[in-house]
């Protein structure tokens, strides 16, 4: 019966039918050699409402949203890459990588050169600043739609409520630089944060009823970022619903108020672009990071480990001996590092979370019994830890009756509040809504989607080849002009097992492969008592 619950969503997907409309192939159009011109050139403006889960998309939450949709095209089954945080799906986004290829695979990491000592949070200023200093510039992996665009001479303009914007397009920049990034209230070239200042006052220290830190960006966007014309791309990274949904969990009142501060501002947006004349020339397209899911209860995975007889800390207090494993909590799942690669130690360690009562679904670098291959999710990078687990969830509802449970490893939250970073459908499945010149209107898309196909869409737009070929697909199903063809794929059920101690440990995993491009639905697993003869 436990499995039986655990697998039917995955069972459920597997049988969903879909269509797709196939396109010959084609070449993105040319790009306009007159980047200034709106009568011969297309712009494209990506807006990103941090953890918006898409069944809030309604007439009395997202009047906006609502009318873009109407104009334009739903995804249906759109998907985060995993892990479905943020900063691992606002590289991704900008990307068109999975996190193997763009160098970010989660909000903290061991990155032991930088800090031998404790993990990092990947989109701080000074981290990104080291590991650009350590790599010769190349601290993400792969290029940027703003560097891209701009390597293929148009203009670009990104602004952030939240520090990740700094991961769109983190190169420093001279004053009279006429591409802009704004990112949590710092500016690059750093002079333009006087400007903004002076016409619009401080970042807002904290999240207000009457004046957000979602409205100070936006209107920083819109003047003076987009005084001189609207670029050839430009991305607005708004932190709602995701702050409110942390702090009050998913479907509660806050949440549902900062649901509608991002739909007053993508509002501010398309108001902007009709009295700059351009938005007939304009594809927007609204996207959520990530979904989330709320907190039942909480977890202590090292301290866990440390009553098992396994040396596991959260912090070095000196440098590392081989053997030695560092537990670094990304809330829904954890990674955890084991020094020197001791095979010996990893065999306990999924030994024991294969027998841990908040285990959803592990994988591993290696193959091992009971695991999946971190490759199988696109993460088995050079500096990928040794383990990772992603944490149980469930489908039961919160106290505002919104589906979506979730055990969490040691956070900042409790339960009651939101989380997201599992394999929890309610995390993996997020929004996408686009609509413009170069998009169908009033049509829903079933083919799979994901965060993943967001850059190569644009850049098709846009007509810019990719400087390297990206992991994400053209969503060529849902636009007007030609695209490369769409061969659709069944989803597909990975399920694991092992049997130790007279229990089992099961864990499956759900996905859906579309030209080529993996879109993971869920996963979970458990542990049952094997039947006796």
């Amino acid at each position: 019966m436990y499995f039986a619950k655990i697998f039917s969503t995955g069972l459920v997907a597997s049988i969903i039918s879909f269509s797709v409309l196939a396109a010959e192939p084609s070449q993105p159009r040319p790009v306009s050699s007159h980047p200034t011109s709106a009568a011969n050139h297309r712009r494209v403006v990506v807006m990103v409402w941090d953890g918006m889960r898409p069944e809030f998309v309604t007439e009395q939450n997202t009047p906006a949203l609502c009318q873009l949709a109407r104009g334009g095209v739903t995804f249906a089954r759109h998907h985060s890459v995993y892990l479905s945080a943020t900063e691992v799906n606002g590289t991704a986004l900008s990307t068109g990588a999975y996190p193997v290829h763009d160098g970010v695979m989660g909000n903290v990491e061991y990155r032991p050169e930088t800090n031998p000592l404790k993990p990092v949070h990947t989109e701080l200023p000074d981290v990104v600043r080291a590991g650009d200093k350590l790599t010769q510039s190349h601290y993400l992996s792969r290029a940027t739609l703003a560097e891209i665009v701009r390597g293929a001479g148009g203009r670009t303009a990104v602004a952030g409520a939240k520090p990740v914007g700094l991961l769109a397009d983190r190169a420093s920049r001279a004053a009279d630089a006429e591409d802009f990034n704004v990112y949590a209230g710092a500016t690059l070239p750093p002079a333009l944060l006087g400007t903004i200042t002076s016409r619009h006052g401080p970042f807002p220290d904290s999240e207000g009823t009457t004046r957000t830190r979602n409205d100070w960006t936006t209107e920083a966007l819109i003047d003076p970022l987009w005084a001189n014309g609207v670029p050839e791309f430009s991305l607005l990274w708004l932190n709602q619903p995701d702050i409110s949904q942390h702090q009050n969990g998913p479907g509660s009142p806050q949440a549902l108020a900062g649901i509608r501060n991002a739909d007053e501002n993508l509002a501010r947006v398309l108001k902007a672009l009709e009295v700059k004349g351009v938005r007939d020339t304009t594809d927007i397209i609204v996207v959520s990071d990530h979904g989330c899911s709320t907190v039942s209860s909480r977890a202590d995975l090292a301290g866990a480990l440390q009553k098992a007889g396994v040396n596991a800390v959260r912090e070095f207090k000196a440098p590392p001996a081989r053997g030695e494993i560092l537990v670094v909590s990304n809330s829904g799942s954890t990674m955890l590092y084991v020094i020197g690669h001791d095979q010996q130690v990893i065999r306990k360690l999924v030994d024991f979370l294969q027998g841990w009562h908040s285990t959803g679904v592990i994988f591993t670098r290696k193959a091992m019994p009971g695991t999946f291959p971190l490759k199988q999710v696109h993460l088995d990078a050079d500096s990928a830890p040794d383990v990772l687990v992603s944490m149980h969830w469930t489908s039961d509802r919160n106290t505002n009756g919104i589906p979506g449970m979730i055990t969490s490893d040691l956070s900042g939250y409790y339960p009651g509040q939101g989380l997201h970073v599992s394999l929890s459908p309610y995390d993996m499945h997020n929004t996408l809504i686009a609509a413009g010149p170069d998009f169908r209107q009033g049509v829903t898309n079933t083919v799979a989607s994901g965060n993943v196909d967001i850059a190569p869409t644009v850049l098709w737009v846009l007509g810019i080849k990719p400087p390297i070929a990206m992991d994400g697909r053209v969503l060529s199903e849902a636009l007007t002009i030609k695209g490369p063809n769409v061969i659709a794929h069944k989803p597909r059920h990975l399920e694991t097992a092992r049997e130790q101690n007279g229990s089992i440990w099961r864990q499956y995993l759900n996905l859906t492969e579309v030209n080529g491009v993996d879109y993971f639905d869920e996963g979970n697993g458990g542990v049952r008592v094997k039947p006796s003869n």
